[in-house]
């Protein structure tokens, strides 16, 4: 049976979790999460969060679109953007690297000044990893961070009758992909959201003591949706007009004959935050000055999430 048949990653996921021993006193959330999260000490003390993310070549990235320096900005950023989902602080990074054969000295240090650029935005400190020769170019980024307590936020936490908010306009990194596949020369902003993405640890400590859930968007608004909605047993409906959207994904999409609503639904690599609040929270964070958008709502129909588009009439939101 080939991974496709049974639903793709996250079905393969779901069944080899399945296959993981029992759980351990010490684990607060394990596999199913932006991070895992483990209990060190007592509390009040910060919890341990845990996250890990592979970039292929080819897969992930091209050498011919992205120079070494802005592949390691992305490799960073993807990890980074985990630990900011969960409320949390990033701290220590671990690189372990395939490299192919006459891989030249050059890109890989540029690849890791790309990386340090990360590391010094948010203040990581880079402990070592792991170097070996293979045929395709893989960068594997393990991050460690703290949370307190009472900031930690899991996909777990949504509550029937919570906003679902967004931090950003979605669907830049997909246009902008689109268009280099189209042969197009994407604009400034959107090369620079698909090559160099910077995720939102600028206002994550600010949402996570109001938030209950919270994801990062880095496979499409209908995945992170889903996520929420399978790990807290509720249903949620998204409004397809209060979706942002940049003005130049809109003229992406135009010039590709793309309804741009597609990208924000499915692109990915966005690494902006979903979260869902309640609504009398809602007020202390608009007050804050945080730029959020409210894009749906939490509802208590477990396994039901639709995108209402402008005809009123729901539709199954794709995950």
């Amino acid at each position: 049976m080939k991974i496709k048949e049974i639903g793709g990653e996250f079905a393969l996921i779901q069944r080899l979790s399945g296959l993981i021993p029992g759980t351990h006193a010490e684990v607060v959330q394990g596999i199913g999460d932006d991070a895992a999260v483990v209990r060190v000490a007592p509390e009040p003390a910060p919890y341990l969060l845990v996250t890990t993310d592979i970039l292929v070549e080819d897969q992930h990235f091209k050498r011919a679109w992205a120079s070494p320096e802005q592949i390691g900005i992305k490799a960073a950023e993807c990890n980074v953007s985990d630990i900011a989902a969960m409320g949390g602080t990033p701290q220590w990074m671990f690189i372990s690297i395939v490299l192919p054969a006459g891989t030249e000295v050059e890109w890989i240090e540029n690849l890791y000044r790309g990386i340090s650029l990360s590391c010094q935005r948010h203040n990581i400190a880079l402990l070592g990893g792991d170097t070996t020769q293979g045929a395709i170019a893989t960068i594997n980024i393990t991050l460690l961070g703290s949370v307190h307590p009472d900031n930690l936020c899991l996909r777990s936490h949504a509550r029937p009758g919570d906003a679902l908010m967004v931090t950003g306009p979605l669907g830049a990194s997909a246009a902008a992909l689109a268009l280099l596949n189209g042969g197009h020369k994407p604009p400034g902003y959107l090369l620079g959201k698909h090559l160099t993405p910077s995720c939102r640890m600028d206002i994550a400590h600010h949402i996570a003591p109001l938030a209950n859930a919270m994801i990062d968007i880095s496979d499409g608004l209908g995945a992170e949706v889903h996520h929420i909605c399978a790990a807290s047993h509720v249903g949620a409906e998204i409004f397809a007009s209060s979706v942002p959207l940049h003005d130049e994904v809109r003229k992406a999409g135009a010039l590709l004959g793309i309804d741009p609503l597609l990208w924000a639904i499915s692109g990915g690599e966005d690494f902006e935050l979903l979260f869902s609040i309640s609504p009398e929270r809602v007020p202390r964070l608009k007050a804050s000055g945080l730029l959020c958008y409210e894009v749906g709502r939490v509802t208590d129909s477990p396994g039901t999430v639709v995108l209402i588009p402008s005809d009123g009439i729901p539709i199954p939101l794709a995950g």
